[in-house]
């Protein structure tokens, strides 16, 4: 099996720290289908997947200068599995197991996990995989293909073909990819919420046999997601701007700050300079720091803010030019740490496109990034699908408080059910005091 390409400074960070900090960033997606698979039918469809799709037979190795993807074997019969979910269990229970059941380094870099639920008549697929082979648009490229195989196998489109292409087809150097950088038309001086605001203590800090990554799932009022809409474009803010102003708001509230330090996932794929599009699997994201200070304003103002902020902070990014031992070392640095750098926003933005005809016959969909490690105190997840906004907030433990993490998610609760009115008094669900992460 011979080496396939170097990975890039982004691949290469997800895949050491994934290595070094026990599955941090390892990625699940649940997808719920309609009705009972039979698992033959789901052996052949996701062996024909896995065939078709060269990213799915990748590994990682290191060798002395860095991290390199080479071809492995098809899938073995770990990385295919079923099960059955009957009451008490959940849907939800069983992500949190796989977000927690690390992918072992320089074995295979996915598995997927089908579980039926008679009682509901859903099929559950918990596609768990390296953050190095996925960003927010191959999760929907990556499982559309699974979805055509499931439903015809011989319909399904091959693999190569430009649909779902070679992770190495246009970047057989992707050291060196060459991105556009944004123009910006705002002010001459940076945009700025005040000072850099500190890292996130760690609440706790234990073995990492003793952490464990965790979510928690926010469930708006049927129609919200569109009221929500309806509201921002009103005060012209997009619905992410408002979610990272209150995830912001809320991280303020629940830990008694006032500078808060947020990241922002953004997508490279739109700034890709090169002259063959990027293939629809691989990873392709940056994180920007986009540090605010919660005043007086409201959401709207401070969506606003944020906005601009992240508009300049995107467009003075330029791409990383970090050797792999550079990037190990600062991946090191993290895992020792007893602080997380910030809290984040990630957004896939609406999923039914991407699932193409398949999308009537998917009753639920998620993403959830485990955070064992706490780079991050804790990260916002958000997806629209069937028109329903979806958030899950992802953490770690002891790292953040699980009590923290409540409140934060009441606090997006309410501001996300009632944008415009004051916010409720911190406290947890009892009404009791918090223990802050700071």
């Amino acid at each position: 099996m011979g080496a396939t390409r170097r990975l890039s400074d982004v691949e290469a960070s997800f895949a050491y720290t994934h290595a070094l900090m026990h599955g941090t960033t390892q990625v699940t997606t649940h997808v719920a289908v309609r009705g009972l698979l039979p698992s033959d039918r789901v052996d052949r469809a996701v062996r024909r997947w896995a065939r078709d799709l060269p990213v799915l037979s990748l590994r990682i190795e290191e060798r002395r200068d860095g991290l390199w993807f080479r071809q492995g074997p098809g899938p073995g019969p770990s990385q295919i599995r079923h099960a059955v979910i009957t009451t008490p269990d959940s849907a939800d229970a069983v992500l949190r197991r796989e977000l927690n059941d690390e992918l072992q380094t320089g074995g295979p870099l996915w598995r997927l996990l089908v579980a039926g639920e008679p009682d509901t008549g859903l099929t559950h697929l918990f596609f768990t995989r390296n953050h190095a082979i996925s960003d927010g648009h191959s999760t929907g490229a990556v499982v559309r293909a699974l979805l055509d195989r499931l439903d015809g196998e011989e319909a399904a489109p091959p693999g190569g073909s430009g649909t779902y292409g070679d992770v190495g087809r246009t970047a057989p150097n992707a050291d060196e990819l060459p991105y556009r950088p944004p123009a910006w038309d705002g002010p001459a001086e940076p945009l700025s919420a005040g000072e850099r605001p500190g890292s996130v203590p760690f609440h706790s800090r234990a073995p990492w046999s003793e952490r464990a990554a965790d979510f928690v799932p926010i469930t708006l009022p049927p129609g919200r997601g569109p009221a929500l809409k309806a509201w921002c474009r009103a005060r012209e803010v997009t619905v992410n701007q408002f979610l990272a102003a209150a995830l912001a708001e809320s991280f303020a509230q629940a830990t008694g700050r006032t500078d808060v330090p947020l990241c922002t996932a953004v997508s490279l794929r739109r700034r890709y300079a090169g002259p063959d599009p990027l293939p629809d699997v691989g990873c392709f994201i940056n994180v920007v720091d986009v540090p605010l200070r919660v005043g007086d304003g409201g959401p709207a103002a401070l969506a606003l803010h944020y906005g601009a902020a992240l508009r300049r902070a995107d467009a003075l990014w330029r791409p990383p030019r970090r050797d792999h031992a550079t990037i190990r070392r600062a991946v090191q640095e993290t895992a020792a740490a007893t602080d997380a750098r910030g809290v984040c926003i990630t957004n896939v933005g609406v999923v039914d496109p991407a699932l193409g005809p398949h999308a009537h016959r998917v009753a639920g969909f998620r993403t959830v990034v485990n955070r064992t490690g706490a780079n991050y105190a804790m990260v916002l997840h958000v997806a629209t699908y069937g028109g329903v906004l979806g958030l899950d907030l992802a953490y770690g433990t002891p790292s953040t408080d699980p009590a923290t993490v409540r409140a934060v998610a009441k606090g997006l609760h309410d501001r996300a059910v009632r944008p415009g009115a004051p916010a409720a008094p911190p406290g947890g669900p009892d009404g009791g005091p918090l223990a802050a992460t700071t």
